[in-house]
């Protein structure tokens, strides 16, 4: 049997910017290149943007505080959690500009929101920038010549089609096009959790918006607690191993819901991609770790959703590898590792490494350079002067 693919790639045109990936990250750094005069294109595989915060209905915008009172994420950070409670449910506390009308969880600067209605507010949010969306388009491999990328072929109802570029953002949650690209990156472990959103008879009693999102937990919760006994830690990712890991959590959702009276509980959502925490990231020029302190190409400061009181710098390096000149990661691929990734996976540093992903590639296309050569200081006065907190 002949594999070889017979079809025409189909041209959709050049851009500066090309933003693979539509989650939270991915936004960010289409937002930030187009806002900087970059023209920018997003192309995400499903047919709404947001990603885990939205589609993966982990709809909880953890903290912008370091648990002590003190701000330490601002910038299109900040924006976005503004964003996901304009339209809808919240239980942001006052004292950072909630309405107070739903129970809040605690004290820090961290909300629940609608994820649907978030999910059309990023759509309006996006295209306001000037950012070209293109929904279900599978991107499947950068076209790599001479050390750089030169595009990415993408699957589409069309066809296969091919956007040129200049450069490059991975915001893919996966980094599938840094491994695409052939460069270095590192896998995760991932325990078996499945989250769904349900609603029950008695929940609509309640004044509280928030129950109109509860979640139903099976399995592992983000310290691992919980992981079904006899079933291995998750360390693979292909087609088999991921198939696997969608059918359990959905079979353990229907396993504790079926038994349940029907007319008294609702399932009113279920995650429409894997709810995957650590998948792979890039290996990049350097690895964030989650040790505290400064560092001289710091991007931003950001803290621990898990703990009050710590306060990191995230290095630019972690977001390139100089292998390949014009790309750069944004989001949960970002060079990381150990408690790290565990702290840098989350919807705030995401946005924040977002940001600083796409302002570098707007910095980087107007002087011609390479991500490695990207005048710092530039950027870092860039990102101060759209909120950034250093």
């Amino acid at each position: 049997m002949n594999y070889c693919d017979p079809r025409e790639v189909i041209a959709k045109g050049d851009y500066d910017v090309i933003v693979v990936g539509g989650g939270i990250g991915g936004v960010a750094a289409a937002v930030s290149a187009a806002r900087n005069g970059a023209k920018v294109i997003l192309l995400e595989k499903q047919i709404n943007l947001g990603g885990l915060a939205t589609v993966g209905l982990i709809n909880w915008y953890e903290p912008l505080c370091d648990g002590k009172g003190q701000q330490v994420i601002g910038g299109i950070g900040e924006e976005l959690l503004r964003l996901s409670i304009r339209y809808g449910m919240e239980n942001l506390p006052a004292k950072w500009g909630g309405e107070g009308r739903n129970r809040c969880r605690y004290d820090r600067f961290a909300t629940k929101y609608s994820p649907t209605v978030f999910s059309l507010a990023l759509d309006a949010w996006v295209k306001e920038s000037g950012v070209t969306i293109r929904f279900d388009t599978l991107a499947t491999y950068p076209v790599m010549e001479n050390g750089r990328v030169a595009g990415v072929v993408a699957e589409t109802v069309s066809g296969k089609e091919f956007y040129g570029c200049k450069y490059v953002v991975d915001a893919t949650g996966d980094a599938s096009v840094c491994v695409g690209a052939g460069l270095p990156t590192r896998m995760g472990t991932n325990y078996l959790s499945y989250v769904a959103h349900w609603v029950t008879r008695e929940d609509m009693k309640s004044d509280d918006e928030n129950v109109l999102r509860k979640w139903i937990q099976r399995g592992a919760v983000a310290s691992g607690e919980g992981h079904p006994e006899g079933h291995p830690l998750l360390t693979e990712y292909d087609s088999d191993s991921e198939n696997a890991f969608i059918a359990w959590g959905k079979q353990a959702v229907f396993d504790y819901i079926k038994d349940q009276p029907k007319n008294d509980r609702e399932l009113t959502a279920i995650p429409t991609m894997p709810q995957y925490r650590k998948i792979r990231c890039l290996i990049g020029e350097a690895t964030f770790l989650g040790e505290e302190g400064s560092c001289e190409d710091s991007i931003g400061t950001f803290g621990d959703f898990r703990n009050r009181g710590p306060v990191f710098h995230m290095p630019y390096r972690c977001l390139y590898n100089r292998q390949v000149s014009n790309l750069i990661t944004a989001g949960r691929v970002v060079s990381a590792d150990g408690e790290g990734w565990e702290i840098a996976r989350v919807i705030p540093v995401c946005a924040l490494t977002g940001q600083a992903a796409g302002t570098a590639a707007a910095i980087a296309l107007k002087s011609g350079k390479k991500f490695a050569s990207v005048d710092l200081s530039r950027l870092q006065e860039t990102l101060k002067d759209q909120g950034v907190l250093f």
